[in-house]
């Protein structure tokens, strides 16, 4: 089979550059991740950790090397050597976690003395002091055998699959744009025979997966979520309690799947708290990654719960023409809280009505007692009405007793209380 020529663009984190006396590191560049697929091509894991060994010690020139005719050649050719050399070279290949990782050691004195080397220096230094924090893209030259075969990896689809990786070079890409695509990163390529293969370029991405939203369950989510708080925001505040050397997977709307410096897979839940702080929850819990296809698709899950939520609130009687998706999903919590509303108002009105009668009761005997007291006091029933009932009933206990007897020992109305003063009895009661 022809081997075919690759230039995979990807980033690193400027924080990632140290310096030593003269001589600068760009630590843990990525090539690529485990089986992730570019340009419907796949890049399984053992062929990812099989050919990495070949990116040791190999140049990492300023962009991808060209001869004097414009065509791209390998770093090793000796007129890339004059044209694209700038001192710096690749060391500590491995594959751990789940990616293909690099360093590249920068001579800085051999860049000095090129313009290129100059522009790398200049960047390097910035990213050293913090005053350009933009990540360094770069781009590794290598060939590859392809094999025709079809299947799906991370949820997408793939026609063919890389064997034997032999890298070529690493390229730091200064004057060169490093989001580049699989449609306008086609070029040509001379090779070791004089002839010329085409150069297919296309880009890394070794961000986490959003999967929040996913399924007929993310799709209810969205409408519930703080949409103040960023993916990003969720992304970065998770990476801050990884172990070392991990990295996030994929994100979905309360865990994440995240990989370990073994490349063990992990799944974890998380917190969004309404301030935007975001932790982790639990223990993580080991797992491995499986493909499945299913006769509906999230699309499908989420048309069937919408066309049950619209039914539902067609029986009701509401209508759902001209809706859109929030607005349905409005009138229908409305309608699911009804019946507790309604519960909720007859119970309040019970309530009331308790209240009412229980009023009517304690002032029918207020009255009663103020009508009694008033008789045999210079205040007046309304006077006594403004006394609440527990000392209405005070008074008339302390009150004396009316005798009932024969016609000589009968008393004269108002005898009984011959003497005693019920506004004594009121004012000591203030007291």
């Amino acid at each position: 089979m022809a081997k075919k020529r690759i230039h995979i663009i990807s980033a690193v984190n400027a924080a990632n550059v140290s310096k030593s006396g003269t001589t600068y590191t760009i630590r843990d560049v990525c090539g690529a991740v485990d089986d992730i697929v570019m340009n419907r091509r796949l890049y399984p894991a053992d062929q990812l950790a099989a050919g990495v060994k070949s990116l040791n010690g190999k140049p990492a020139p300023a962009g991808h090397p060209k001869n004097s005719k414009g065509q791209h050649i390998s770093a090793a050719n000796g007129e890339a050597l004059a044209t694209a050399w700038i001192g710096a070279y690749c060391t500590n290949a491995r594959h751990e976690g789940g990616r293909t990782l690099t360093d590249i050691v920068v001579n800085g004195d051999m860049a000095q003395a090129t313009e290129q080397g100059k522009k790398l220096v200049v960047r390097l230094d910035a990213a050293i002091a913090g005053t350009n924090a933009d990540p360094i893209h770069v781009s590794t030259g290598l060939n590859l055998i392809e094999v025709v075969a079809n299947g799906e990896s991370h949820g997408k689809k793939y026609s063919s699959i890389a064997t034997n990786l032999h890298y070529d070079h690493l390229a730091i890409l200064l004057d060169e744009p490093g989001a580049g695509t699989p449609e306008e990163g086609v070029g040509m390529f001379l090779n070791s025979e004089g002839g010329e293969d085409e150069i297919e370029t296309i880009k890394v991405n070794q961000d986490p997966e959003d999967r929040r939203y996913e399924g007929a369950i993310g799709w209810l989510r969205s409408f519930f979520t703080n949409k103040d708080i960023s993916f990003d925001q969720i992304y970065d505040g998770l990476r801050v309690g990884l172990p070392q050397n991990s990295w996030i997977r994929e994100v979905f709307a309360s865990y994440a799947v995240w990989s370990d410096e073994a490349g063990k897979l992990w799944r974890q839940d998380y917190h969004v708290a309404e301030s935007g702080s975001v932790a982790w929850v639990g223990q993580p819990v080991e797992v491995v990654r499986q493909v499945s296809y299913e006769p509906i698709t999230n699309h499908q899950e989420v048309d069937i719960v919408k066309e049950q939520i619209i039914a539902a609130l067609n029986a009701a009687g509401i209508k759902t023409e001209g809706l859109n998706d929030t607005q349905v999903l409005a009138a229908y919590n409305s309608l699911v809280n009804k019946p507790l509303e309604e519960k909720l108002t007859a119970a309040n009105s019970r309530i009331a009505d308790l209240e009412t009668a229980q009023a009517a009761v304690v002032n029918a005997e207020r009255d009663a007692l103020a009508t009694e007291l008033a008789v045999n006091s210079s205040l007046t029933v309304d006077d006594f009405k403004l006394m609440p009932l527990e000392r209405l009933k005070e008074l008339k206990a302390k009150a004396a007793p009316v005798s009932v007897g024969n016609k000589q020992t009968q008393t004269q109305p108002g005898d009984e209380f011959k003497g005693y003063s019920i506004n004594s009895l009121i004012e000591e009661g203030a007291k």
